[in-house]
């Protein structure tokens, strides 16, 4: 009995209770990495970029006619170079215009960014904002 006590204690392949659960706890962990990653890569649709944008009043005291941007990309993948035009509208007429870049709009992402209007700003301004152009890397 004591001496196969021994041989088990000296036998180095053997694995105590706490090795067996690390081992089987990593291998888990790793099947199920495995299986979502084939689950999303057989699931996977290509789908083009949305992308619109917002404006917001955002003045301050040295650009009283500043507008924050928000370009939004709610599409399945990223869009290159977005040139976004913002008009300006005073009593329903064009004032002027402003263009904004964005070099990448990843999918699901929002950028900011700030255009600034020369002139007093009005109640009666508004602003429209369109996406001009977009490229698809």
């Amino acid at each position: 009995m004591t001496t196969d006590k021994a041989k088990r204690k000296h036998n180095p392949d053997e694995k105590n209770w706490l090795e067996w659960l690390v081992f089987c706890v990593s291998l888990l962990l790793l099947l199920s990495i495995l299986g979502y990653l084939v689950y999303q890569v057989s699931s996977y649709k290509a789908q083009d970029p949305d992308v619109y944008a917002e404006a917001q009043p955002d003045p301050s005291v040295m650009a009283p006619n500043r507008y924050q941007v928000a370009v939004y990309n709610k599409g399945g993948s990223t869009a290159e170079e977005v040139i976004t035009e913002f008009i300006l509208y005073t009593d329903g007429k064009e004032k002027e215009k402003a263009e904004l870049m964005t070099a990448f709009s990843p999918k699901d992402s929002k950028q900011e960014g700030w255009v600034i209007f020369s002139g007093q700003p009005s109640d009666k301004d508004s602003v429209v904002a369109r996406i001009v152009s977009f490229k698809k890397p």
